[in-house]
């Protein structure tokens, strides 16, 4: 019954936080950014990673048909739109009904033993929805149809605690049918949040709007975290994952915006016109060799690839540099030997040099390079005292790098936490020789791995049977194509050289993998017993401690639709 109040106390908490911020013009980006984040974030975590996990397409499949009916009706006419935008509303609304009824069911299913976790988790994650909810209601229609809407999600609440009172916890397992519901119209309201209509800020406004995020964002690490009883399952896995592999990503991270702000002040404009002797081929194969030994992971290469653009590198260079670097390095080099044996670690190492030559020759080849930077400026930037051009340095890779790659980062995480089940699933290794080279670049395509973090996996992969030509075109594809690197390309040369770069290298990785099986066929792969998953060390802690903090800053600076932003512009969506 303590539970109970409470849960029915939190869903005053959007008239409560209204009635303070009224007359308060100040606190209204602060609740826009609360929004925005709160209702995507609580769907995508209540139904993605679970379904992801669980392979429940129709799940992910409903969820975007509710995301994306209401922007086909809404690009028919202007008055369909409108409807569209309503009926939306009042579908996502239905939704929350539905899930505030099993909100009280589970309530009233806790058994004694429970831990106060667990009914503080169903108490917490009601802030941020009474709050979204009143919010929502009183801008698209007006507070009273606010008030109502939260009396019907009290009294939902009510039966449904009333209906399994003292009840069997098995009662609550929703059917199928009303998870694709909720999916669906979860997805119907997401659109609501993300097409409200939108106005012009001012700059202390995006800062409040980037606090309001913050907020949205502490709340739901908060009922996941408590969330104990779904540790091994559903979004608590997902958000474990997503852990790890933003801690072990998070050194490589810091090096690489420390390394892209002193590119941008350091680097003398005579070492990019070294790279831009010759032809196409000449120039891929300088930016080759200049990132093949560098240990910096796919995570760290995207700043460094956009600072190499802006100084004025040829695109065939730069675009061999952002493959080379990802795909090997020193610490891979070394890890390669012991794990997949000298002659994969040699095959590994020649496929990775004529992937990046090929991907600069194709396409960087073909792209038009950015403007360089005036020969007086760089002058006298290089002049320019050693202090002033390191505190230039510092703030170039903490800010402005930081500002245009941490959507994409945080993106490409959050897909490689999504697909890391698949991979471990053991069914991969027992496919045909050619289907699975094809299977396992395109698995490679989204993943967000480094090169080292990838060799334990691959090995893993080989010594259960896997081809060693399969193995090779995941290491192809996996550490220099993802969901991050692809956005940078689109955002900075268009759709077309993004869509070329993943095709080229998928053709080339699969072409690669059939032909090692075909010329060396099994190849003498070290037996490896077992592999442990290791916790982050206290530098990749402390690592991802102060890169949350760049990321979040940057949030902050530019509010939470510009941060999103940048993702709408790489992809090119219109608002």
């Amino acid at each position: 019954m303590p539970y109970l109040i409470a849960a029915l106390l939190a869903l005053a908490a959007g008239p409560l936080v209204d009635a303070g911020a009224r007359g308060r013009r100040g606190f209204i980006p602060v609740l826009d950014g609360l929004v925005m984040l709160a209702i995507p974030g609580l769907i995508f975590l209540q139904f993605v990673p679970t379904a992801a996990q669980d392979g429940d397409w129709g799940v992910l499949i409903a969820l975007l048909a509710g995301f994306a009916l209401p922007v086909v009706a809404e690009r028919t006419t202007s008055r369909a739109g409108a409807r569209a935008h309503r009926w939306a509303l009042v579908a996502g609304l239905t939704g929350f009904l539905v899930h505030s009824a099993l909100d009280g069911a589970a309530i009233a299913t806790l058994p004694a033993s429970a831990p106060p976790s667990l009914g503080l988790a169903i108490v917490i994650h009601r802030l941020p929805v009474g709050i979204a909810v009143w919010w929502l209601v009183a801008q698209e229609i007006d507070r009273r149809a606010g008030v109502a809407v939260l009396a019907g999600l009290v009294a939902a609440t009510v039966v449904g605690y009333a209906i399994l009172v003292g009840g069997d916890p098995q009662l609550l397992a929703a059917s199928g049918g009303l998870t694709l519901y909720q999916a669906a119209v979860g997805g119907s309201l997401v659109h609501v949040v993300i097409h409200q209509r939108g106005r012009t800020l001012s700059r202390l406004d995006r800062r409040r709007e980037g606090w309001g995020a913050i907020v949205a964002l502490a709340l739901l690490l908060a009922v996941f975290v408590l969330d104990t009883d779904a540790s091994t399952h559903g979004p608590a896995s997902f958000l474990s994952r997503l852990y790890v592999l933003s801690a072990e990503s998070a050194p490589a991270l810091l090096l690489a915006y420390l390394c892209a702000g002193l590119l941008s002040a350091f680097l003398p404009q005579r070492s990019v016109r070294w790279m831009g002797r010759g032809g196409a081929v000449s120039q891929a194969g300088r930016g080759m060799a200049i990132g093949l030994p560098f240990p910096i992971c796919s995570c760290g290469v995207v700043p460094l690839y956009r600072s190499l653009v802006q100084k004025g590198a040829p695109p065939a260079a730069a675009m061999a540099f952002l493959v080379a670097t990802p795909e090997l390095g020193l610490d891979a080099v070394l890890l390669s030997i012991p794990l997949l044996g000298p002659q994969v670690t040699v095959l590994r190492l020649v496929t990775a040099a004529l992937a990046a030559i090929l991907v600069g020759w194709l396409v960087g080849g073909r792209l038009k390079a950015a403007d360089r930077v005036a020969e007086s400026s760089a002058a006298a930037d290089e002049q320019a005292g050693t202090l002033h051009r390191l505190a230039a340095a510092l703030r170039t890779g903490t800010g402005d790098v930081v500002n245009h790659t941490a959507p994409w980062i945080l993106l490409g995480l959050g897909v490689a936490a999504l697909v890391t089940p698949l991979l471990e699933s053991g069914w991969l290794g027992s496919l045909p020789p050619v289907a699975d080279v094809f299977l396992f670049a395109l698995l490679g395509f989204p993943t967000y791995v480094c090169a080292a973090s990838a060799t334990p996996l691959v090995a893993a992969f080989l010594a259960t049977g896997l081809s060693p030509g399969a193995g090779i075109a995941f290491l192809i594809t996996g550490p220099a194509t993802n969901i991050s690197t692809l956005g940078l390309v689109s955002s900075l040369h268009g759709r077309r050289a993004a869509v070329a770069f993943a095709a080229v290298m998928v053709t080339f990785a699969v072409a690669a993998g059939v032909a090692i099986n075909a010329t060396f066929g099994a190849l003498g792969v070290p037996s490896l017993a077992a592999l442990m998953e290791e916790t982050p060390s206290l530098l990749q802690q402390t690592s991802l401690i102060l890169l949350a903090g760049l990321f979040l800053r940057s949030m902050v600076r530019r509010g939470l639709r510009s941060f999103v932003g940048e993702l709408r512009e790489g992809l090119g969506w219109s608002h």
